[in-house]
């Protein structure tokens, strides 16, 4: 039961944390949105995971790179509703 629950806990946290780095990657795609101290700060939050992913796969002044980030997130995620 508490194993249950720490799991359960750890998931919402991840999920919050996926919905983070999602709005910085979507801000990211616009010019000059970081220029906003709010924005700055959600991307200072998602910064230390999608860094390593930033500038691998660019199509003019668009970076596809973190949604590959993006997507090894989500099947952690997924394993996470697995063991609950």
């Amino acid at each position: 039961m508490t194993f249950s629950l720490i799991i359960k806990i750890i998931y919402l946290i991840f999920q919050a944390y996926g919905a983070i780095m999602t709005i910085s990657i979507l801000l990211s795609w616009i010019p000059g949105a970081f220029e906003i101290v709010f924005f700055r700060q959600i991307r200072k939050i998602s910064d230390w995971d999608l860094e390593t992913f930033r500038g691998k796969i660019v199509f003019g002044v668009v970076d596809f790179t973190p949604l590959v980030g993006l997507l090894i997130y989500s099947f952690i995620l997924n394993l996470l509703t697995i063991w609950t």
